[in-house]
């Protein structure tokens, strides 16, 4: 596997690119569009200032996640800026809390776009929070690239993409196709699934892990499935039919903090199988838990095993709990770097950039499949623990 080349050297190079798309032995092989891209990029070479945002829930129940993405996002500005800047200009970053709440998060996205006049916004990980702004996002000229790996975050009912709305990582279908599929890897052949059916990311790795297990011939029993929701937080009296079944694995894509509550009523109950969970059952997931999580699975962005990953979650260890997250929100500001050295700030020119991404990240290869704004064959990894020490297992391609 790829060593990841150094966080300095990333944003130089990133950066460097922009004064080879400047040469004048070029220019004239380019199309006129590309030529009109960097007219305009060149044109923003004079100093200055460009401001993005960063809409993210810095409080509320999933801000882990998003103080992680933050500070990464952060980081990568902060690198850019050592390295000179976007073509001479100094990218700063203002942060807005959308608290977890959706009407918050409206109205920060309106404020950022409206009265600070942002060039691009720096999205949620969250599914809930995405959502509530895309339809808001098409009225408004401003790239909003996240995390909401939920397909409806960026799709319309027709199929076709909003068009502010970009996702990078793998989205749920991918996820859940993975999950399932080292799940029947591994000899698993008996299910239960635990899941928040008022959870857009919930809801979205539901049928993508269903689906793949039925194109290997095992189905899960409608029993087996167990739906709930906020008011619900017996899990015990959810977990016991599951529990009682002995099903060789229980699949529960749910927040941490859920995650947290259901692996400690399944230990409760007796439970002695596998449980499969996405991303949020990463770290900080173990430390939260607190206990032994030798018979949790996750998905994971990242390969921690990796010395460079692995030498910089060390750094950031007391002040970051989401180090996958972290990750993703510094790949997101060095591909926007990277798209508007080459092509200013200009809303079509960014928009079009962004729809034809393909960048080299630390989380992996970003291709930007234009008709649904998410990656297309992005590769991510699955993990257990040894008690609490996460333990990567295997790489799956997307």
């Amino acid at each position: 596997m790829k060593r990841i080349v150094s966080f300095v050297l990333a944003a130089g190079m990133a950066l460097s690119m922009a004064a080879c798309s400047s040469s004048g032995s070029s220019t004239a092989q380019e199309s006129s569009s590309t030529a009109s891209s960097a007219t305009s990029a060149t044109e923003e070479s004079s100093g200055g200032e460009i401001l993005i945002g960063c809409l993210q829930d810095i409080t509320g129940s999933t801000s882990s996640l998003g103080i992680s993405v933050q500070a990464g996002a952060q980081a990568a500005v902060d690198e850019i800026n050592a390295n000179g800047g976007i073509n001479g200009k100094t990218l700063v970053m203002n942060t807005y809390d959308t608290k977890g709440d959706v009407t918050e998060a409206v109205n920060a996205y309106i404020t950022a776009v409206t009265v600070d006049e942002v060039s691009l916004i720096v999205g949620p990980p969250v599914a809930n929070i995405a959502n509530a702004i895309k339809e808001t996002s098409e009225g408004y000229d401003v790239p909003v690239v996240g995390l909401a790996m939920d397909p409806s975050c960026q799709l319309k009912e027709d199929g076709t993409p909003y068009k502010n709305m970009f996702c990078l990582q793998p989205s749920a279908d991918s996820q859940g196709e993975i999950m399932a599929s080292f799940a029947l890897k591994n000899g698993y052949k008996t299910f239960g699934v635990l899941y928040n059916q008022e959870n857009s990311y919930s809801v979205s790795l539901l049928d993508p892990f269903l689906d793949r297990l039925a194109e290997d011939g095992v189905t899960v029993d409608d029993s087996m499935i167990v739906a709930f929701g906020a008011a619900d937080t017996d899990y015990k009296t959810l977990l016991q039919p599951l529990v009682s079944a002995n099903v060789d694995a229980i699949y529960c894509p749910n927040y941490t903090q859920q995650l947290v509550a259901i692996v400690t009523a399944a230990t409760e109950l007796g439970y002695e199988g596998k449980i499969i969970a996405g991303l949020d059952a990463a770290p900080a997931f173990n430390t939260t838990y607190g206990g032994d999580c030798s018979n949790v699975y996750y998905i994971n962005n990242i390969n921690t095993e990796d010395p460079e990953i692995a030498a910089k979650i060390a750094e950031i260890e007391d002040t970051v709990s989401a180090p996958n997250k972290y990750f993703l929100g510094y790949d997101i500001v060095m591909a926007a770097a990277d798209a508007i050295s080459k092509n200013g700030t200009d809303y079509e020119a960014l928009h079009s950039a962004f729809e034809n991404l393909s960048y080299e990240g630390i989380t992996g290869t970003i291709t930007i499949d234009p008709a649904t704004h998410m990656p297309t064959g992005m590769s991510m990894f699955m993990y257990t623990y040894d008690n609490q020490t996460p333990v990567m297992l295997e790489q799956f391609a997307g």
